[in-house]
């Protein structure tokens, strides 16, 4: 397995690498604007479970479940551990003090350091979001090819460069990848065959100039193939059509998300003092769910 193909797209029979480009990425635009209307963390979690139950529905490799793994773990990580220590809001009660205000220098600078029992269930849910989002958005880039994306977008009638840079952004990852695993093992060589992490830490001040250079000259190269082929021409282009099941999906996908949304919204407003009594069982349905 090289850096590559850990992360670049597969060409794998299945039924999601056999989605049209445009169902895809309306389904992952879709799915964030949901991760910002729920706040409920059982709902939240419900949606995680989702994302992870279609990678186990979609065969993701072993290799690249190890990577969705890292991923997850160090978002909910990182956001449970920062706002533990630095949530703002009230009321919040310390579970456990890690700098007393009285300890010299650091007491008086932080007037103390704990941690909080509602930072903890604040940044569960947003790293919920978080790690949601980056398990969906990996699903589509290790189940889509860079050509199906950049056809579904054209399709939109997108503007061809916004449309080429966006793909190329996508397939620009797994080349870095690449790239700098074989900038690791020439380090490795060069200090006489040790693979351990100290040499490669030793070296990692080097690896930006070799990598620079090599973008460089795949830029160079890409610029050429896009002005020979004439991709950004103004021409009569041929789109595929869209499959009529996968647009009505993606139509009732989005009829439930905006009437969610505007429940959330009234929701918002009656807390405000803009309240309806008709609308009590949505007020009732929002709180209990969103």
């Amino acid at each position: 397995m090289s850096f590559r193909q850990l992360w670049e797209g597969t060409n794998n029979d299945t039924f999601f690498s056999r989605l049209d480009g445009r169902t895809k990425l309306c389904v992952l635009f879709l799915f964030a604007l949901i991760m910002v209307i729920v706040d409920n963390p059982r709902t939240l979690f419900i949606l995680f479970s989702i994302s992870i139950a279609l990678h186990i529905a979609a065969g993701t490799p072993v290799y690249k479940w190890k990577v969705l793994a890292v991923f997850i773990l160090f978002g909910l990580w990182g956001s449970v551990a920062s706002q533990a220590l630095f949530f703002a809001q009230n009321p919040r009660t310390p579970i456990l003090m890690l700098i007393s205000p009285t300890f010299p220098v650091l007491g008086a600078l932080t007037d103390g350091l704990y941690i909080y029992q509602e930072g903890i269930v604040y940044g569960a849910i947003q790293g919920m979001r978080s790690v949601s989002m980056i398990a969906l958005g990996l699903l589509v880039c290790w189940t889509s090819d860079p050509r199906q994306l950049l056809k579904g977008l054209s399709s939109w009638r997108l503007s061809p460069q916004i449309s080429f840079m966006l793909v190329t952004a996508i397939r620009f990852f797994p080349v870095l990848a690449a790239e700098a695993g074989e900038v690791i093992i020439a380090l490795q060589l060069r200090s006489h065959g040790n693979k351990g992490r100290t040499r490669i830490i030793q070296h990692l001040p080097y690896i930006v100039k070799p990598l620079l250079a090599r973008c460089i000259r795949r830029s160079q190269t890409l610029a050429l193939s896009v002005v020979s082929r004439g991709l950004f021409l103004a021409k009569q282009q041929s789109y595929e059509i869209w499959d009529l099941r996968e647009k009505i999906v993606c139509l009732f996908l989005m009829g439930i998300i905006t009437a969610a949304g505007i429940s959330k919204l009234m929701y918002v407003l009656s807390q405000q003092g803009l309240y309806f009594g008709v609308l009590r069982i949505v007020y009732d349905w929002t709180k209990l769910y969103l």
